[in-house]
């Protein structure tokens, strides 16, 4: 773990308890003289803080020094993914995180599994774990849109990522549509048909969740 994540995290105390309080003094063990780095993964700043006070289900930490300590993304990427299987996105999540994806916008296609419900608090907390993880000091953006009209009205310039496209070998610097598992219906197709589209560069069929890990994985890459 790069850092602890706190939303209160440049305040001048802080009080650390519940899952956080376990993580850092059960698992962990901390040392009550060691110094702990935090972030609300908002604002960039690293801030360094003293542990004062430690009881048996809290502790209290006091600000000792902060520093201007961004590491984020470089460069804006932006996937817009058709809703799939929650268990198979939260798997994603993690990945698409650490690969540096700007924001991620979900919404629902025709063939989208209109019965899975997104955890947004599970969602929150994968996101914020993975920052910790990897110390990027925020987070994906998460955006979630209605139905494919929306994602056109707001997005009219975009890319597709589907069979049949051109190699993926340079940046499009549009952000990238992917459809769910069993691509988009034909209605969808048509309404498409006018974007540029990109595929694979191995020719290879992708599951909705692995497209996502190789188009951001590839869009980093394409920026060097």
């Amino acid at each position: 773990m790069q850092f602890l994540y706190h939303p209160n995290a440049g305040d001048q105390t802080i009080l650390i308890q519940g899952e956080q309080f376990i993580h850092l003094y059960k698992s962990r063990r901390t040392k009550h003289t060691q110094v702990l780095y935090l972030r609300n993964l908002c604002d960039d700043q690293l801030y360094q803080y003293k542990q004062t006070q430690i009881d048996k289900k809290s502790a209290t930490l006091t600000l000792h020094t902060q520093i201007h300590s961004p590491n984020t993304p470089t460069h804006h990427s932006h996937i817009i993914l058709a809703r799939i299987d929650s268990k198979s996105l939260q798997k994603a999540l993690p990945f698409l995180n650490e690969l540096g994806l700007s924001k991620l916008t979900l919404f629902f296609a025709d063939y989208s599994q209109r019965n899975e419900k997104l955890e947004l608090d599970k969602i929150e907390k994968i996101l914020i774990n993975s920052s910790q993880q990897c110390g990027r000091s925020d987070k994906v953006q998460l955006e979630i849109l209605e139905n494919l009209d929306s994602v056109l009205m707001l997005y009219p310039q975009i890319a597709l990522f589907d069979f049949g496209g051109r190699k993926l070998t340079s940046h499009p610097k549009l952000p990238i549509l992917i459809g769910p598992e069993g691509g988009f219906s034909p209605k969808e197709k048509e309404r498409l048909r006018h974007l540029p589209t990109y595929s694979t560069q191995e020719s290879m069929i992708l599951r909705s969740e692995s497209a996502c890990i190789y188009v951001a994985s590839l869009l980093q890459a394409l920026h060097r």
